[in-house]
């Protein structure tokens, strides 16, 4: 965004903490402003606490509970700052191993980027995303790689997908380069980044739901 939408309006240390950090790992650039303090008019969404929301008058207000991870949350921003109530397609893209990599795009945009260290936990993860996404057309594209992990991730999947998502197997060859082993890159990034790129290449069904709705 060339300006500051969203703004972060908390005395909260915490919760302040946790959701800067949230739109800083995202690249996202935001406001910092005292609750009671006049808003801009180009602020289109504000997150605070419970405790302050009466203080705030903005069109679009987030509460924020510091129990609980910002991420979602943000999502939400991101979407109300962008004008968008809902995508036009979201994709789910997997790269399957050890770790899975996990990235949700939204109209070709990163949305969010995830980590799981096993099938169920990559299951939950994606699970997730697709209950809170707001989109005509829901796809997840999965790597086809890693062998056991995959036939596992995929045969969980096909047994909790709503009628309306579709699944594709992607060929994952090159998804990972140009990656050198160096410090300078974590393993959880290189898998984040193999997963947007997994995404983002057509691939071949494996489930669609729309036939079996």
């Amino acid at each position: 965004m060339s300006e500051e939408t969203i703004a972060v309006v908390t005395t909260s240390g915490r919760a302040y903490y946790n959701i800067v950090s949230e739109l800083k790992r995202r690249g996202l650039s935001f406001l910092s402003i005292c609750p009671g303090d006049p808003i801009p008019m180009n602020i289109k969404v504000a997150i605070t606490t419970a405790s302050e929301k009466d203080k705030i008058h903005c069109s679009n207000i987030l509460v924020y509970d510091c129990l609980s991870d910002p991420s979602s949350l943000v999502e939400k921003a991101l979407q109300i700052a962008s004008g968008k109530t809902q995508y036009r397609e979201v994709i789910v893209g997997v790269d399957p191993g050890k770790r899975f990599g996990i990235a949700v795009l939204g109209d070709g945009k990163v949305l969010k980027i995830v980590t799981a260290k096993n099938v169920r936990e990559a299951v939950s993860s994606i699970r997730q995303m697709i209950e809170i996404a707001k989109a005509d057309d829901k796809i997840i594209r999965i790597g086809n790689g890693a062998g056991d992990q995959r036939v596992a991730l995929i045969t969980l999947l096909s047994e909790m997908l709503p009628p309306d998502v579709l699944m594709e197997s992607v060929e994952e060859n090159g998804t990972s380069k140009p990656f050198r082993k160096s410090s300078d890159w974590k393993r959880d990034l290189i898998d984040g980044v193999s997963a947007i790129r997994i995404s983002m290449r057509n691939g071949q069904m494996i489930k669609s739901g729309r036939q079996n709705g």
